[in-house]
């Protein structure tokens, strides 16, 4: 992103440098707590953007231009942070995780962001960024871990949960088939106990079925634990015949034993 530089005056200087004090972010919020009014504050928000010295992300919260931007005011912001600044709780999921975790090669058009919160808008896009957020309710909402985006702490799922995610919502998956290239190379990445844990808690049956029949047709040797987890799962499926790929017709075979209409090749 870029834009021109623009001088400042010293009480816009006082402003910016008390912000900096606290993080990278600036909300309406503490713009009038620092002005003193709501029409100073949107006032000079407007003027401090337009001079360069801060970037919009939503209404009411703006990120601040760093230094090293130059002159120019030219810098690119991590998504991670952008993802974070627009809503809390948010964790990295979905496809987005699958990139984390390099589980795919292949890079999501789409920032995904799982939340609790409801947004106003479900995409959003933000310096040139798409960034879609999936409110699910707090019984899918655990599973992740902590990690650190220049000094600033980012949730994203952690692999087992990602699985999860992915199994439950295929298409934020990417594809069935970005779901089983996942499922190949994280058979000997994973904690088989926490995923068994994760995979008991989350209130869809479906995401057994699919996970199970993925590792079981796809993994030519699984670890003994994985094998006994399965076998535990086979034992505790659902009632019902679940899509492989719910966005596909229903055609293919039924595989009775993960209850499951494999509609999809994933090969």
């Amino acid at each position: 992103m870029q834009k021109n530089i623009s001088a400042l005056g010293a009480r816009e200087a006082e402003f910016l440098a008390t912000m900096a004090s606290s993080g990278t972010e600036v909300t309406v919020h503490d713009a009038i707590r620092f002005w003193g009014n709501s029409q100073m504050a949107w006032k000079k928000l407007r003027s401090l953007e337009r001079k360069g010295w801060i970037a919009r992300m939503e209404r009411g919260k703006y990120l601040l231009v760093p230094l090293e931007a130059g002159i120019n005011r030219s810098w690119t912001q991590d998504s991670y942070l952008v993802a974070a600044a627009l809503v809390q709780p948010g964790a990295i999921a979905y496809w987005t995780a699958l990139r984390h975790w390099n589980w795919t090669e292949q890079i999501p058009r789409i920032v995904y962001v799982q939340t609790t919160k409801r947004k106003s808008l479900q995409q959003r896009k933000v310096f040139g960024v798409v960034y879609e957020f999936v409110t699910v309710s707090e019984r899918k909402f655990y599973g992740h871990t902590k990690q650190w985006r220049d000094g600033r702490e980012i949730l994203v799922t952690d692999k087992e949960k990602t699985l999860v995610d992915c199994a439950d919502d295929v298409e934020r998956a990417g594809t069935i088939e970005e779901l089983a290239k996942a499922v190949k190379v994280a058979a000997a990445d994973i904690s088989w106990q926490k995923l068994d844990e994760h995979v008991r808690r989350f209130p869809n049956g479906a995401v057994k079925k699919r996970l199970g029949y993925l590792f079981e047709t796809l993994v030519r040797s699984l670890p003994r634990q994985a094998l006994q987890v399965l076998e535990s799962w086979q034992e505790d499926l659902s009632a019902g015949v679940v899509l492989l790929q719910p966005s596909k017709r229903l055609t293919g075979k039924v595989v009775t034993r993960w209850r499951i209409r494999v509609n999809a090749e994933v090969g």
